[in-house]
């Protein structure tokens, strides 16, 4: 998003927000939505919403499930490191001792907790969580029209803009200021970090849940070989974790500050 803001200085920029929000706007912009069933923002929330809006270009970014369920498993403890104390303490000890030694807790151990739960899933409600979330999302995302750019979290890593760039009809910066703000999601900006996380059993279990959306996207799904010498390194796990509640502070004063700077100007 910032990278087109960066090519386009023209543009306004929106991250989050309701869907609707696009119909206030007046002008050029760029819209980031991400799925968020809490802030209604779901499947049928975004065909309903795609049905009645017209956007010029439309791009779904996608990312490897393995990598992604690990950022999501580790940044849900930004608001749950404040309304799950102890189950957040509880994740910080599990991944510390994965730390030491990464075979001895399978990932999907921290995937078990949840926010706002007392009691963990068992592994099969886990699967079958998982299972339908990408059932839905292969779906949608299968049923999106020719019109639509199916972009690669990857690629974005590594800076490959060409198609994209053919898409769009214009060049993709490479470098872009990023709004400080936006950063708190960020950890590693890595690919294949779960190699490193994953154990045998988690590749048992995620494996058919996660190759039909791999097919669908264009990821090998053949290829589930975990790294040889498994590394977890502190700053990108529980360092990672234990940041979350300043990160979350610092959020909360800024968005009081751009409140009251659009209040008062």
């Amino acid at each position: 998003m910032y990278k087109l803001g960066a090519a386009r200085p023209e543009l306004q920029i929106f991250s989050g927000g309701e869907l609707d929000r696009v119909d206030k706007i007046k002008g050029d912009a760029v819209f980031k939505f991400t799925l968020s069933d809490n802030k209604g923002r779901n499947f049928e929330s975004f065909r309903d919403h795609l049905s009645r809006t017209e956007y010029d270009r439309k791009i779904w970014i996608a990312r490897d499930p393995r990598d992604n369920v690990i950022s999501r498993v580790l940044f849900r403890w930004y608001r749950g490191s404040k309304t799950d104390k102890a189950l957040y303490r509880t994740i910080i000890n599990l991944v510390e001792k994965k730390e030491r030694n990464p075979g001895s807790v399978p990932f999907y151990e921290l995937m078990r907790y949840r926010i706002r739960h007392l009691e963990p899933l068992t592994v099969s409600e886990l699967v079958e969580t998982e299972s339908q979330s990408f059932a839905q999302m292969h779906r949608f995302v299968g049923g999106l029209g020719g019109d639509w750019f199916i972009y690669k979290y990857e690629d974005l890593v590594k800076n490959n803009f060409s198609e994209l760039n053919n898409y769009l009809g214009f060049e993709v910066e490479a470098k872009a200021n990023i709004d400080k703000h936006a950063l708190k999601v960020a950890r590693k900006k890595s690919t294949d970090d779960w190699r490193h996380w994953f154990t045998a059993e988690d590749v048992k279990l995620f494996r058919p849940v996660y190759t039909p959306y791999m097919d669908l996207i264009g990821y090998d799904s053949s290829d589930w070989e975990l790294h040889p010498t498994q590394i977890i390194e502190p700053k990108y796990a529980s360092l990672y974790l234990k940041s979350l509640p300043k990160r979350r502070r610092m959020d909360s004063v800024e968005k009081l500050k751009k409140k009251m700077t659009r209040f008062f100007c």
